[in-house]
């Protein structure tokens, strides 16, 4: 995950990756420099979770860059990545790791992000 000024949703989005049905190896969360309270929240999570690693930028990448540096921190042999305002079903992992069997590269949709969708997929 990579964030920038992501207070807002953050905690709901950690959550959510941290309580998938499917195992999680780490959560690498690298920052770009965000004056907010990103750095604070993830530090906390990172004191509750050892899977949360979080890298902080010394000057800011940009969106392109800082997925491609935060990638090749990864240690495991799949990588799914998310933005810090996506909250994730809690079986979007298992799912997608279902048809991962003889795919190099596996996509999924989204849904539009609002209270209805939330309940549906059980995030409060």
């Amino acid at each position: 995950m990579c964030t920038y000024n992501g207070d807002k949703y953050l905690e709901q989005q950690i959550d959510s990756i941290l309580c998938q049905t499917y195992p999680i190896h780490e959560l690498i969360i690298q920052d770009d420099c965000s004056t907010d309270r990103t750095v604070t929240i993830i530090e906390a999570y990172q004191k509750r979770d050892p899977r949360v690693k979080l890298y902080i930028n010394e000057a800011p990448l940009g969106f392109n860059y800082n997925f491609s540096s935060a990638f090749a921190k990864a240690e495991g042999e799949y990588i799914a990545s998310s933005d810090q305002d996506d909250i994730w079903r809690p079986d979007k992992i298992e799912i997608l790791m279902n048809h991962a069997t003889n795919h190099s590269l596996l996509f999924h949709n989204s849904y539009l992000f609002t209270t209805d969708i939330q309940q549906t997929m059980g995030v409060t």
